[in-house]
């Protein structure tokens, strides 16, 4: 197992320029970077990209501000019009400043001119939302809760090809594109995306196909000819609907067995990709706020990853909080239904919850949507739809395709499935078929196409060492609590929704029963440490402390520690993991 950086601020992988994570090598690290310390933060040039914009989306803010914005004006970048415009409106919402300028300015690079050109040149138009200084905080908030900033793939292409080009010497313009086509140039001679695409799930004749394929990829560098991005999209979508379908494979169970056909087939035509998982949850709530009028609130249903909670209460009607995620919330929520005290469009809930692994009892929550009329969105990133299957009970399905899905931990992505087989599907497809744009950047497709093509072995990896690490935390008389979805109360509706071939995933939590050995563990552990999960490598993190530093005391009254360790198994060898981890464990003292 090769050594990961301990040093504050390396990208996670290291030397990779659009790294989805970084390093907080301690407890004191991850508190110094809540807490905004000089120390740690002006070693980072990047982190998670919603929390921490990256500097080369910064880079090009700032010179869009120094081009068209006036003294005192910040902005920020967006890929659509429409989601600048949303942003503009968040900030008038949100702002004491009601009459303050803010404007949103559209910019178009340069279309392709020869049939040459399609390999390195894309015609993109980003809006840029102009506004005074003292709106910055607000507009961060809603850069971070919808996700739906441009990338940083996008922004160094527009860097580029509006900034760069203009009076410089074209063949230093060009310089990272002409080695790229040096790539390119060997890589057309094995159409690797087209074969993909011909199969969602790549037989073992067809992986012998690809085997040649492969080899020149990690020879000469990923497929980066932008012209093959629209049949990336088209093997991802398919990649996703072929997996996602697997309500034909839940264990043989009569509670299940009248669902089962509605997740049979899913049609690629009703998987929609986005930038971020994160905005695809924001926009299946747009969606709902739009499909039911007059608006009204949702559920949020167990404890969520911040961000889906933060876009319940600040966009629309608000929210109803169920925290614990338990049949006793689903007995509150029921009564209220029948009484007329709760009218809901819709019901938010993840399975299983991040960082919990609480898994919701999905029949029961259809059965009382079926009856009040109300949507279901599942989130199922970290089970993941090789694990098990939601989609019968679900009018939406949302997922983070940044973790698992990739795993290589340097590409951002996001899909929205809909349910064709529910009531609520014509209206959903209406309002999709009216709104979606696409937006994911063709280099940020081309780079989650290729990741994703192992996604199935990866899985099945991560499950089984998954499970030997769970054993290991669960023997220690160090550690008091281990969540993880077979351990947790929860496990027969995780069962009830378990594919036949899925396992329980890879992100586990653990409490110690004194807290300094937590502290103690952490800074030994000889693991990548930082945000995000799903990772190809084991990646750690004091959660609470990182996703809910300023709320401490509240999420407490939900069941979330301050001093609770996430971690996310990677595909190290698994012998050498476990003794990385009983190492650690052994430096507490108290082995």
């Amino acid at each position: 197992m090769s050594t990961p950086s301990q040093e504050v601020g390396t990208p996670i992988p290291a030397n990779t320029a659009h790294a989805i994570s970084v390093t907080l090598p301690t407890w004191k690290a991850t508190v110094g970077y809540e807490e905004g310390h000089d120390w740690v933060v002006q070693k980072m040039n990047l982190g998670y990209p919603r929390f921490f914009i990256h500097s080369i989306v910064q880079d090009l803010a700032k010179r869009i501000e120094t081009k068209y914005g006036r003294q005192g004006e910040r902005c920020m970048v967006f890929p659509l019009y429409k989601v600048a415009k949303r942003c503009r409106e968040f900030i008038k919402e949100k702002s004491e400043d009601k009459t303050a300028a803010r404007r949103v300015l559209k910019l178009t690079t340069p279309a392709p001119v020869s049939d040459a050109d399609l390999s390195s040149i894309i015609e993109c138009t980003i809006a840029c939302v102009i506004f005074p200084l003292a709106d910055f905080a607000i507009a961060k908030q809603y850069w971070q809760h919808s996700g739906e900033g441009i990338s940083s793939r996008m922004a160094e292409y527009v860097v580029k090809e509006l900034f760069e080009k203009e009076g410089k010497d074209p063949s230093r313009v060009h310089s990272r594109h002409k080695q790229e086509l040096q790539a390119q140039q060997i890589q057309r001679k094995s159409p690797s995306i087209s074969a993909t695409i011909r199969s969602n799930s790549l037989s073992q004749n067809e992986g012998v196909d690809l085997e040649f394929n492969s080899f020149i990829e990690q020879k000469y560098g990923r497929v980066l000819d932008l012209k093959f991005a629209k049949h990336a999209k088209i093997a991802l979508r398919r990649r996703i609907s072929g997996n996602a379908g697997h309500a034909s494979d839940l264990k043989n169970n009569s509670d299940t067995e009248p669902l089962k056909k509605r997740g049979e087939h899913i049609s690629e035509d009703d998987v929609y990709l986005y930038p971020t998982g994160m905005a695809s949850i924001f926009n299946a709530h747009q969606a709902l706020l739009n499909i039911f009028e007059p608006a009204k609130k949702s559920v949020c249903y167990g404890f969520p990853y911040v961000d889906t909670l933060n876009i319940l209460r600040k966009f629309g009607p608000g929210c109803i909080f169920y925290g614990h995620g338990d049949d006793e919330s689903l007995d509150e929520l029921e009564e209220g239904l029948l009484t007329g005290e709760i009218d809901i469009m819709g019901l938010f809930c993840e399975c299983p919850s991040n960082p919990l692994l609480k898994t919701p009892n999905l029949p029961r929550i259809r059965e009382l949507a079926d009856k009040y009329g109300f949507a279901v969105v599942v989130d199922e990133t970290v089970g993941n739809f090789l694990n098990i299957s939601v989609f019968p009970y679900a009018d939406v399905v949302v997922s983070s395709l940044t973790k698992i899905f990739s795993g290589d931990s340097n590409v951002m992505g996001g899909s929205l499935i809909l349910n064709s087989s529910l009531p609520l599907y014509e209206k959903l497809k209406e309002y999709f078929t009216s709104n979606y744009e696409d937006n994911y950047w063709a280099e940020d497709a081309l780079y989650l196409e290729r990741n994703s093509r192992d996604f199935e072995t990866r899985s099945m990896k991560v499950n089984k060492t998954s499970l030997a690490v769970v054993d290991l935390f669960n023997k220690s008389p160090l550690i008091s609590h281990v969540f993880y979805p077979s351990l947790s109360e929860s496990k027969k509706y995780y069962d009830a929704i378990k594919t036949s071939s899925g396992g329980y995933g890879g992100l586990i939590s653990i409490l110690f029963g004194e807290p300094s050995d937590a502290i103690t563990f952490f800074d030994a552990i000889n693991l990548h440490k930082g945000p995000s999960l799903g990772t190809n490598f084991t990646l750690a993190c004091p959660y609470t402390i990182l996703a809910h530093y300023t709320e401490l005391e509240e999420v407490a009254e939900w069941g979330v520690d301050k001093n609770l360790i996430r971690i996310s198994i990677g595909l190290e060898d698994e012998e050498e993991l476990l003794e990385t981890l009983k190492k650690s464990l052994e430096g507490c003292g108290k082995v």
